[in-house]
């Protein structure tokens, strides 16, 4: 491949279609669970359940996608078919989150809720697991990966504040927002979300000479996904990822009711979030930096703890609290938060190759169906946490326009959730961040030891390359594919 398709616009079209992955979770974080306690008056445990069965749903249908993109041919490739199939239902599917058509059965509403949740996450998975396999099979090149993750997680960035500053200004002050506003935002947010896929579709390509893969069957999805699961580095990735997106949804989905009822300024929202996202944009190319000349998982201890200070502060705020410290509580906060979204994204394109060298097969839509399911289960955790806790102290759901005084219980409850929770999620973050195995140099010797063995067909007896499989896998060189010396040759057909 030329080093002349690695341009900034082919970049910048890969990366427009996650103006969905990055806005959509934005705006059901911050919003979708105060909209359903206090405009549908959805009591918040059941309003979190929502969420949640989603989530179990997403357990089973995005590693399944990603198997069958991994078994897919057609005249757009494997990934790209995906996107161009998901726009529809995308723009479709995402106001019926925001507008239930006058049911006023709480049973019939919560029901409600639950199937249009379920159509949104499908579609949602339609579209990005395939988009989170697309790299691996654009670009090969360790770094060129990370300038391509790196325009991803700015347009995500981007499209997350818009999504979060955007939609306030269109549903008017808190106390007159009605269930029509939120359907006439949700509309022309669907638009938003679905239209930059098509700049993805025609801005991409593929690259898959991979081998054909078996006939989608429950036993090899099984099989794979144990495949998965037995590899230390993509079981690191899970806890990094969980732990740090996690911190942010909850710190997101709490944000409304933290300025509603704890800091008693709901008008600050927009600015609140705005700036917490601008930050996050700013401090990318410091992320990028650090990712270049120390490693890709670096940020996830040098720039994410800096969220605990500001979350720490956060926690003893009231409503004397002054525009400076609040400000304060963001610009920390966005100088975390970057890096809970920009280490997980930057990792992800290469852990095909680790699924190569330990089964001989680049399985990118398997771990991107399992990654993308990893992110909204995240969020899914987050929102249903929320839900239950603020239950569990008591807090009371209202319906459009109807104000309520919180109990002292159902405050602190608030303050817990805002604060508390994600300082614990992001010290394990931390902790998973700085212990991660899959650094610059081991991805080169294991490229190299891997490319030995397609050309060869036998194992490398190279000492630096066996430590690197070994330490990368967590498994015996000759457990391995790449190590097996039974394995026999692969076809020139089957190299990356």
């Amino acid at each position: 491949m030329s080093n002349k398709r690695y341009s900034l616009k082919s970049k910048f079209g890969y990366a427009a279609a996650d103006v969905l992955g990055g806005g959509a979770f934005a705006l059901t974080s911050l919003l979708f669970l105060n909209f359903l306690v206090t405009i549908e008056g959805i009591p918040a445990a059941l309003a979190g359940i929502i969420v949640m069965v989603g989530k179990f749903w997403d357990a089973i249908i995005d590693p399944t996608l990603g198997m069958i993109t991994d078994r897919t041919r057609s005249r757009f490739g494997r990934r790209r078919i995906f996107l161009l199939i998901g726009i529809v239902p995308v723009i479709v599917t995402f106001p019926t989150l925001w507008y239930s058509f006058g049911i006023q059965s709480l049973t019939l509403k919560f029901v409600y809720y639950i199937v249009m949740y379920l159509m949104f996450s499908t579609s949602f998975s339609i579209i990005q697991v395939p988009y989170n396999a697309l790299l691996p099979d654009m670009v090969s090149d360790y770094e060129a990966r990370a300038g391509y993750s790196t325009i991803r997680i700015l347009i995500s960035n981007i499209g997350a504040t818009i999504s979060v500053t955007v939609p306030p200004l269109i549903l008017g002050p808190e106390q007159s927002r009605t269930p029509m506003s939120y359907l006439i935002m949700s509309a022309i947010f669907g638009l938003f979300y679905g239209l930059p896929i098509l700049i993805t579709f025609f801005s991409t390509w593929e690259n898959p000479n991979y081998a054909e893969s078996e006939v989608l069957k429950l036993p090899a999805l099984l099989r794979q996904f144990g495949q998965a699961l037995k590899n230390k580095t993509f079981l690191q990735y899970i806890g990094i990822f969980i732990c740090a997106q996690a911190a942010t949804d909850v710190f997101t989905a709490v944000t409304a009711f933290w300025l509603s009822d704890i800091l008693k300024r709901s008008g600050l929202l927009t600015l609140v979030s705005g700036i917490t996202m601008v930050v996050g944009i700013l401090v990318l190319p410091l992320n990028n930096w650090i990712a270049k000349k120390y490693g890709k998982h670096y940020p996830a201890f040098t720039t994410l703890p800096i969220r605990i200070v500001g979350l720490a502060i956060a926690f003893f705020l009231g409503a004397q609290a002054g525009l400076p410290v609040i400000v304060l509580v963001c610009l920390l906060g966005g100088l975390g938060a970057s890096a809970s979204a920009f280490v997980p994204y930057t990792l992800l394109p290469d852990l095909p190759d680790t699924d190569e060298m330990i089964t001989g097969t680049h399985g990118s839509g398997i771990y991107a169906g399992m990654a993308t399911f990893v992110r909204t289960f995240s969020s899914g955790i987050a929102i249903f946490l929320t839900g239950v806790a603020l239950d569990l102290f008591g807090y009371v759901e209202s319906s459009a326009g109807q104000a309520v005084v919180q109990t002292p219980s159902a405050l602190l409850g608030v303050r817990i959730m805002f604060s508390i929770v994600p300082i614990l999620f992001t010290l394990a973050a931390v902790f998973l961040g700085a212990k991660y195995r899959l650094n610059k140099q081991a991805h080169a010797h294991m490229c190299a030891a891997i490319a030995f063995k397609r050309e060869s067909g036998h194992p490398t007896t190279d000492p630096e390359q066996i430590a690197a499989c070994e330490h990368i896998s967590g498994m015996p060189f000759d457990q391995m594919w790449v190590g097996r010396i039974d394995a026999p040759a692969a076809s020139a057909s089957e190299g990356a």
